[in-house]
């Protein structure tokens, strides 16, 4: 089959290269999405081994172009991902994360900024929605180029959960987590389905009990997912 490439190829730019970053680029990679991924982070040394071990896989994947740099690799970048910042500590909640994470986007949304000012934001560190914000202030771009990751986790984390309790493919089940990425964050068990039939109907059909108290601990489960990995 014929590859085509776009008339505009994109160039993404990641800055921090954690678990995170490194995923990210790491998924971009895979998918062949775009066409250029520069990587950026504080500790230089771990950029340029993370583009390596990218590099590597190249042969096996749609062609781009990996590499690690500074902050001018931000330049005529579509897309600047920001996953830099501080981990949560054990039973820390992400609100806690705050004053240290929005001294790190002091230093690098500005130079960002310097050299790319027509890009757009993705912003994925903790806690995110309060970053997303602060991002926005910071470099005085337009709502429409500085976007958050949001709930997008939590409710792959959710439909993997239901998809597990019910067994089946979690691609068939279509739940939703809205509100923060966070400790408020809630559920829309009303539009939850399976295969386009709604959870409540589903369960009746499948000889399967619709048990709320069972559904809230999954949602339990969802909401505390980052303080059991710490």
């Amino acid at each position: 089959m014929e590859r085509r490439f776009c008339s505009h190829p994109a160039k993404v730019a990641i800055v921090g290269v954690g678990s995170v970053g490194a995923s990210f680029a790491y998924s971009l990679m895979i998918h062949g999405s775009v066409s250029e991924i520069s990587l950026i982070d504080a500790n230089t040394k771990k950029a340029i081994g993370e583009a390596m071990d990218l590099e590597h896989g190249l042969p096996f994947v749609q062609p781009a172009r990996i590499k690690a740099g500074d902050y001018r690799e931000c330049t005529n970048a579509d897309i600047v991902v920001i996953a830099a910042g501080t981990a949560q500590k054990p039973g820390e909640s992400r609100l806690n994360l705050v004053e240290r994470n929005v001294a790190v986007f002091e230093q690098v949304i500005p130079r960002i900024k310097e050299h790319n000012d027509r890009c757009i934001l993705l912003i994925a560190t903790n806690p995110v929605d309060i970053m997303t914000y602060v991002s926005l202030k910071l470099s005085g771009f337009q709502p429409n180029r500085v976007i958050g990751s949001g709930t997008i986790l939590d409710t792959s984390r959710l439909r993997s959960l239901l998809g597990e309790h019910f067994k089946i493919d979690s691609r068939n089940v279509h739940a939703y987590i809205i509100g923060e990425h966070g400790d408020s964050e809630m559920p829309v068990w009303s539009s939850a389905s399976i295969a386009g039939v709604n959870l409540k109907e589903y369960c009746p059909i499948c000889g399967i009990k619709y048990d709320e108290q069972y559904l809230d601990r999954i949602f339990e489960q969802v909401k505390n997912a980052a303080y059991k990995k710490n």
